[in-house]
């Protein structure tokens, strides 16, 4: 039976939040209130495909809709076995990080990727048990846009585990990205994410302060996951 991030130890929870500062969560109803007026974005699976750096998808429009395409394709594209290997973290961020930001990015990810690498899920993918590592986008709001700055509050989950020691876990999580247009496509200026809120009526504050479910869905475009 899947836990979620409160049945999950203090420990581990601590693990997945220095992991990844681009934590996804879950389960959404509600209408945008971006200042699209219901642009919907379509899941990022074929979205940006065109055009990859480093297995990130980055060919997302100068549009609200593409910005909120790029943060989940990004997000996306921290939450796989691949990013367990430095030079591929380092790559990745390197596609998707403004130049002044990647140093902060990299300092803030690789830590808990290490210990990640190094713990049961690492020693699993090394011996190639079957191992879950996604993350899921559900829904987002544009909170700003300017062709050249865009800011996108988003909630999905991270699901972790494997199938010989870890138990597969689900992670909500809430993120705020500040994106900046430069050289023709979106990159990550600054992001902010915590855990929460889980499938409850609220979630204590955390360090985007405290915030209830029913509330965050009625704020939040839903994201189209079918292809």
């Amino acid at each position: 039976m899947m836990r979620d991030s409160e049945a999950a130890s203090p420990a581990r929870r601590r693990l997945l939040l220095a992991c990844l500062a681009t934590l996804l969560l879950g389960l959404l109803l509600g209408r945008s209130l971006s200042p699209t007026g219901g642009d919907r974005a379509a899941a990022p699976a074929k979205a940006g495909a065109a055009r990859s750096i480093a297995g990130v998808p980055v060919a997302f429009p100068n549009t609200p809709a593409g910005a909120a395409e790029a943060v989940a394709a990004y997000q996306r594209a921290f939450a796989t076995p691949a990013i367990l290997r430095p030079a591929m973290m380092r790559a990745r961020i390197g596609a998707v990080a403004t130049p002044d930001y990647m140093q902060t990015m990299l300092a803030a990810n690789s830590p808990g990727a290490e210990r990640l690498a190094a713990g049961p899920i690492g020693v699993g993918v090394r011996r190639g048990v079957q191992t879950l590592y996604a993350a899921v986008p559900v829904g987002y709001r544009v909170e700003s846009f300017r062709p050249d700055r865009a800011r996108v509050l988003t909630w999905g989950f991270t699901l972790l585990g494997n199938a010989a020691s870890v138990e597969p876990a689900a992670y909500f999580g809430l993120t705020h990205t500040e994106l900046v247009w430069m050289n023709g496509r979106w990159r990550i200026a600054e992001t902010k994410g915590g855990f929460g809120p889980t499938p409850r009526l609220a979630t204590q504050s955390g360090p985007l302060g405290g915030y209830g479910v029913i509330d965050l869905a009625r704020r939040l475009e839903s994201y189209e996951l079918a292809p």
